[in-house]
Formats: C-alpha cells, structure tokens, sequence
C-alpha cells in the first residue's frame, strides 16, 4: 500500500510540475530543479514579441542563439532578487527562471559564463566547457571530473590529482562556482573572442568593460527591420550575485529592444552602466 501511495506520490508531482513550467524541459534546462518554487513561466520568444515592423533574424537549429530563445522567463514576479532572497532596485523587465546560488559568486560577467555552460551541457557538449581565471590559469570540466584538484593562493594556481568526481549536473554547477569565485571581466574580456564592429550582432554575443568593477550584458535575442537595423534584448548579472534579469529602458524600443551598434562611433546605452563602445562585444566559443 505504501508502495502505491508514493507511486501516486510522485506522479501527482510530475504533473503539477509540467503543468506549470511550459518551457522547461530536463534536458534544455538542466538547473531548473535547483530552484525551490519550480516557477510558472514561458519560453523568452513568446514573452518578448518583436516590435512593429521588426522580425527575428534567422537562427541555426542547435544554435547557442536558438537556445537563448528558449530560456524560461518567470511569470509570477519582474522584481530581481539577490543570492539572499533580498529584493534589489533593478531595470528589470523580466527574470530568467534560474539558480543564483548561495553565495555572491554568480555576478556580471558570471552571469554570461552561466548561460554559456549551460548551453553546452544541454547539447551534450560539456566536456568542451573551459574557462580561464583572472589568473590566466584555465579551468577545465573534463579535468575537474578526472579529480583535478587546485589550490589558489593569491594570483598562484597549484594543480593536483584527486579522485574523480560525479559527471552529473550538481557536480557541474559545483564547478562553475569555482569559475565564478576566479573569473571576471577582466578575464572574459581578454579571453572572449573580439568581433568586428561591422559584422551583424548575434544573440549570445555580449558587451563587457573590464575592470574592477567592470560590466557586462548579453545579447539574449536579435531582430531587425527591413534596413537591417538590429535591435537586441539584454540580460545582465550584477553586483551582488542576483537573478539574470531582462534590461528595460525609456531609451529601448518598445522597453526592452536596444539598438545594437553597427558602426565604430556608436555607443551601446544600457540603464546600470555607462554606454558600451561598439568594440566591446565579444563571444565565447
């Protein structure tokens, strides 16, 4: 009888858990179970329509920026929360539906390694997943589940063998808090590629000033007109670490679509920081 009963259990569970996450899947959104409330919420490209006389630009199947599309937004709540459940003063239009975290690691520039992580795992591309330190010294996801070991002191990075760890996404997450805790905007700066101002902005490339502080914002999804004008949706981390919440500003189209600079002397306005220069996108392959 108890058998049946936490049979009935958990299936009552799954239903009540698919009937209020419309865009979630186990496999595209790993994270997802890490967040306590399993909150209603829909994919990115059906909460943000593309203004009149816009349309989104074409998007290979599998594609980091397809995957952006499909990011779970939160229904129940805009308001931005820190890692401490505590209620910040933010431009937020939105809320990505994922883990911060217990601990003021997931910032800016961690926010855009986080979306970038989680893509290669949700395609089966993990063991591709690397990242480098403020240091230099690059992290890497398959070493870190052979049992590499690294004992920082300062500037200094010591790596030793231990034993192996879980390849299961806990372990990963795990992980990306060491690459939160040792990485930056110094670091993604120096070791994102650099693009050519001319060519078309792309959602999961990213604006990052390198510094301490420094920024950045990503480019979470792209549309255009028939003159080619580019306009992007935001996202950003900040400091502490808090929710990846959508941008909004009076100066964005419609909100929350900003021009994307497609020439040297044209500057990126965002509403937390000063205006990025159009050299500053970057991708991380």
């Amino acid at each position: 009888m108890s058998r049946i009963s936490s049979t009935l259990k958990w299936l009552l569970s799954t239903i009540l858990f698919c009937g209020m996450t419309q865009s979630t899947s186990a496999k595209e959104h790993a994270w997802f179970p890490l967040l306590p409330d399993h909150p209603p919420n829909e994919a990115l490209s059906k909460r943000y329509q593309p203004p009149a006389g816009y349309q989104r630009v074409a998007v290979g199947p599998g594609s980091f920026a397809a995957w952006m599309r499909a990011l779970p937004v939160r229904l129940d709540r805009t308001d931005v929360l820190s890692y401490q459940g505590v209620p910040l003063d933010r431009p937020s239009a939105g809320i990505i539906a994922m883990d911060v975290g217990s601990r003021d690691l997931m910032q800016c520039a961690d926010s855009v390694i986080r979306l970038h992580a989680e893509f290669l795992w949700a395609k089966g591309r993990q063991d591709e997943a690397a990242y480098r330190f403020t240091s230099g010294d690059e992290t890497r996801w398959r070493d870190w589940v052979a049992g590499e070991r690294m004992h920082i002191a300062g500037s200094r990075v010591r790596r030793t063998q231990g034993a192996p760890r879980s390849a299961k996404h806990a372990s990963y997450r795990r992980w990306l808090d060491l690459v939160f805790t040792y990485a930056g905007t110094v670091s993604l700066a120096r070791d994102a590629s650099p693009l050519p101002v001319a060519s078309p902005v792309e959602a999961g490339e990213f604006y990052v000033e390198a510094g301490s502080p420094g920024h950045a914002v990503v480019v979470l999804d792209v549309v255009k007109n028939a003159d080619g004008v580019r306009l992007g949706l935001l996202g950003q981390g900040f400091m502490p670490a808090e929710d990846i919440h959508i941008l909004r500003s009076p100066l964005a189209v419609e909100g929350v679509w900003f021009r994307l600079p497609s020439q040297p002397d044209e500057i990126l306005p965002t509403p937390s920081w000063r205006p990025f220069t159009a050299d500053a996108r970057r991708r991380l392959h």
